[in-house]
Parts: C-alpha cells; sequence; structure tokens
C-alpha cells in the first residue's frame, strides 16, 4: 500500500509533508520527481522516492475549493 504524504511546505532543500495520519516528516527535495509544489499530495513508490499523485492531488484541490465556497455562502446568508 502505498502511504500518501501532503506537502506542506518547502523549507532549505526539504520538503515538510503531513502523513494521513497527521504526522509530519522531512522529505528530500531530490527524493521528489516532478514539479511538485505545496498542497500536492506524494505517494512513495517502489521504497525508493516520492511522485505526485496528480488524481488525489486534484481531487483534494476540488473538495477544498468546494468547502470554501460553501463556507462563504454560508456566511454570506446570515
Amino acid at each position: 500500500m502505498n502511504h500518501k504524504y501532503i506537502i506542506d511546505r518547502i523549507e532549505s532543500s526539504y520538503a515538510i509533508v503531513e502523513k494521513e495520519n497527521g504526522d509530519m516528516y522531512k522529505i528530500l527535495l531530490d527524493d521528489i520527481r516532478g514539479d511538485y509544489k505545496e498542497g500536492d499530495i506524494l505517494i512513495y513508490k517502489d521504497e525508493e522516492y516520492f511522485e505526485i499523485d496528480k488524481e488525489f492531488t486534484l481531487n483534494r484541490k476540488n473538495k477544498v475549493e468546494d468547502n470554501m465556497k460553501n463556507m462563504w455562502e454560508e456566511w454570506s446568508n446570515r
């Protein structure tokens, strides 16, 4: 099973990530394949490197945007 990690922030030569269970880790940027950014979801592939899970990243982004939209709609209806 591939664990998922969300990039919280980039510090120096590390990505600070949050694992699904809430634990925080440092990952060397050299161990990440692809063009990454904060908020991307990484998976650990073949016990060798991390790569962006584009589908999960997009789904998470859309869910966050929907939640924010709903929050503002509820607030404006008060």
